[in-house]
């Protein structure tokens, strides 16, 4: 069925502000709400947090453990640290020229469909390369890098090349995403044709951002807190248990919404959704 036409100017009744707990269960109630009327937010925002589980998870597992490692056998975590702070501006730099120009390509086109269908299919892309960086950080735990490059002075030079391809990967791929996703819910929630989601789009947005926020900040200290504990026996089956978990969250949860598409999206947008 057609969707209601976003033509209704709505007055607010209640022009004071609400108290801040009262605007954020309003807000997240408008999440849920976007979730539910939106399948394309409903899979995206299924692999945004996915993606927030698993990356929390696999850093608070692999960092601690891996900058322990550089300091200890290799004595490069410094360089670790500086060569990650100069590279990152440069990778933003390259990725937001790339992916603005992408974009404005894209809106030369009147068709929101094929929009939409070039977006997803970024979407995929973005998805091969934040896998790409989970597999490559993993490499960097400690039982799995010295068991397949041991603890020889080469190793050092591969702890860093493996560290600096995963934030080139992972990092231009996060630029990338974010960009590529904002258009597409821009397209299909602030122009689209829901009203009560087009007109609290920035709201929603942004509660959308504070969830991923803090469930990420929860799961990276709960899992530095466990490798904490277990640092010692990094071999061990919990953690490696850990390490798998947020590895497959992280590798796959991007693909959520090209699937997604894949099999019953594109149908859904043809047949006038």
């Amino acid at each position: 069925m057609p969707e209601p036409s976003l033509k209704t100017v709505v007055v607010n009744r209640d022009p004071s502000p609400r108290p801040l707990w009262r605007d954020v269960v309003h807000k997240t109630t408008l999440w849920f709400h976007a979730m539910g009327l939106s399948p394309y937010y409903r899979y995206g925002e299924i692999g945004n947090l996915l993606y927030t589980f698993g990356k929390s998870i696999l850093e608070g597992a692999v960092l601690y453990t891996m900058f322990s490692m550089a300091q200890s056998e290799f004595k490069v975590a410094a360089i670790l640290g500086v060569l990650t702070k100069y590279f990152y501006p440069g990778i933003t730099f390259i990725s937001n020229v790339k992916v603005s120009s992408f974009v404005d390509y894209l809106e030369r086109y009147t068709d929101t469909r094929t929009q939409v269908r070039r977006l997803i299919r970024a979407m995929a892309l973005v998805g091969g390369g934040q896998a790409l960086g989970a597999i490559l950080l993993v490499l960097c735990y400690p039982p799995f890098f010295t068991s397949l490059f041991g603890t020889s002075a080469a190793g050092r030079y591969v702890l860093i090349a493996l560290y600096l391809l995963h934030h080139i990967c992972d990092g231009s791929a996060q630029v990338a995403e974010g960009r590529i996703w904002f258009k597409l819910i821009e397209i299909k929630l602030r122009n689209g044709r829901l009203q009560r989601i087009s007109e609290n789009f920035w709201g929603i947005h942004a509660m959308s951002q504070n969830i991923q926020l803090f469930a990420g900040l929860i799961l990276l200290w709960a899992a530095t807190l466990v490798t904490g504990l277990f640092q010692d026996h990094l071999g061990h089956t919990v953690m490696w248990g850990i390490v798998s978990c947020g590895t497959l969250l992280t590798a796959f949860s991007k693909f959520s919404l090209p699937l997604a598409w894949k099999m019953s999206l594109h149908r859904q947008e043809h047949e006038g959704e």
